[in-house]
Parts: structure tokens; C-alpha cells; sequence
């Protein structure tokens, strides 16, 4: 019998050599056809009920991530379902799950976790539903033990593209490191869930359109967002998980952070306490 030795095998997705080398030279891979269109079905009736707020008691882990926390939700433009797996524990384990934990191991190593999971939506004839360009180490409290590496998958439930606002990186730019981000609705955290990073007019920018199925991958320093939804019918919809090594898991939920909107402690309240602490 031939052992597969790229694409889907069982739970599994194999990466390719180059694709492994490429995560780590670029900040980002795109993957082609992770899940097929029979398992995609298995998972968009749990994904329909948070984007359409069918799931209760979820505070501010249901928001618009790209207008401020007081929105009304028939008002959304870029409805943000954050650890849907915690609100409804029955979709663990599912097949995107494992597969893209798979890919996890093969870019971060053995001892990585999933540290969060998330259902995004782009409306239909949203222009304003734009992701501002950010890292998402921005988003996260500074001072983790160990490295912060970070496979963030993400998966297209539908075709997206530049029209209804696919994702757009700048490729290396995680080699910089991370730069300063400033909150886009009031000063604070407390006020302001979205968080931007300067980004110069002639930064060379690029686009990573998707078939429905297929996954990018990026790490926590890449700079990326995404534009507003200009199809009058379309919608975008985002499947992510993100992995981690453990050691940077455990220490995250040691000083309280979940990732979840609903968190005491953030990336300016742990800063906070830290520069307390040094002075």
C-alpha cells in the first residue's frame, strides 16, 4: 500500500516540505481543499446558529469585529462569534478540528494545543465590514514564557475573494516584530475590541483568495487583515482555530486569559500589571 504523503489523509492534512518552509520564511500558507464539500456540511449547522445569534448568553464573545461593542446585533457588519466550542462543547473534536491540529503539529511541533476557536461572518453588502490591518500578538498579553509561535487556520465556508473581502497579508512581515497598535473606538480595551497597525500606502500587499474548502495559515506576527464585503449577495464566513505550545496555553489561562471578549484581564490590563511591577 503507498503511504500518502501530502493532502487530506483520514483526519489528517499532510504538508508538503516547501509548504512547511514557506510558513516559516512567510508568516503564511495557503492550503487547497482541507475539508471536502461532505464534511463542510457537517459543521456550518453549529457555525449558522452563532453567526445568525441563535446562541445564547454569550456577552460580548458575540460582537462586531469591525464596530464598537454597543452595536445591535441586526446591525452587524462583521459578526464575531468567539469560542464557540466553549458555548457549545458538542462541535470538539470535529473534522476541522483535527485536521487542522494536525497541521499545527507540523509547524509548531508535538506540543501544540488549540488555544482558541472562532466564527467569523462578512454580511452581504457590507463595505464597512473591513478586519483593520493588525498581528494578532497585538490582541494577546505580552511577557509568555517560551516562544509565542502561533498557527492560526482559517478556514473558507465560503469562496472569498477581493470582492466580499478575502484576507490580504504582508508577506515577512512578521520578521519585524511586533509593532505598535493603536484602539480604533475610544483609548481603552474596555471601549475598543479592535486594535490597528500602521501600514505605510506603498507596502507591497497580498491578497489570498479562497475556494470554498480551502485554509490559509498564518503565524501571530504577520501583518493582515481584510477589506469590506461589496458583493450584494455573498457572504464571507471564517472558520479559525488557532494552536500554540502548551507552555504558552497554560501560562494564557494561568494569569486568566481565554481570548474570550468577556476576559478581566487583556493585553492592556496584563501590560499594566507588568509595568507596575518593574516600576
Amino acid at each position: 500500500m503507498t503511504t500518502k504523503t501530502h493532502g487530506i489523509c483520514e483526519d489528517r492534512y499532510i504538508l508538503s516540505e516547501d509548504e512547511i518552509a514557506a510558513f516559516h520564511r512567510d508568516g503564511y500558507i495557503v492550503l487547497r481543499q482541507v475539508l471536502t464539500e461532505i464534511e463542510l456540511k457537517t459543521i456550518e449547522s453549529d457555525f449558522n446558529d452563532f453567526i445568525d445569534g441563535r446562541v445564547a448568553n454569550m456577552g460580548r464573545d458575540l460582537c462586531d469585529m469591525s464596530g464598537p461593542y454597543d452595536r445591535k446585533f441586526e446591525d452587524f457588519s462583521l459578526v464575531n462569534a468567539v469560542l464557540p466550542r466553549v458555548y457549545r462543547p458538542s462541535i470538539m473534536n470535529n473534522i476541522f478540528e483535527k485536521r487542522s491540529q494536525s497541521i499545527a503539529v507540523q509547524l509548531l511541533g508535538a506540543a501544540s494545543e488549540l488555544d482558541y476557536d472562532q466564527f467569523l461572518a462578512k454580511r452581504p453588502n457590507k463595505p464597512d465590514a473591513i478586519f483593520t490591518w493588525h498581528q494578532d500578538l497585538g490582541y494577546w498579553p505580552t511577557g509568555t514564557p517560551g516562544s509565542t509561535l502561533t498557527a492560526t487556520c482559517s478556514l473558507a465556508l465560503d469562496d472569498a475573494d477581493e470582492e466580499n473581502g478575502c484576507l490580504k497579508v504582508i508577506p515577512g512581515s512578521q520578521k519585524r516584530g511586533l509593532q505598535p497598535h493603536e484602539p480604533l473606538f475610544g483609548n481603552s480595551r474596555e471601549s475598543s475590541h479592535i486594535l490597528s497597525v500602521a501600514v505605510a500606502d506603498d507596502e507591497s500587499t497580498t491578497l489570498l483568495p479562497l475556494k470554498r474548502g480551502d485554509i490559509t495559515v498564518h503565524d501571530e506576527l504577520i501583518i493582515h487583515g481584510s477589506g469590506g464585503n461589496r458583493s450584494p449577495d455573498r457572504w464571507r464566513r471564517t472558520y479559525i482555530t488557532a494552536f500554540r505550545s502548551r507552555e504558552c496555553v497554560a501560562y494564557e489561562r494561568s494569569i486568566g486569559f481565554t481570548h474570550s471578549h468577556n476576559d478581566k484581564v487583556t493585553w492592556q490590563t496584563h501590560l499594566g500589571s507588568m509595568q507596575d511591577q518593574q516600576s
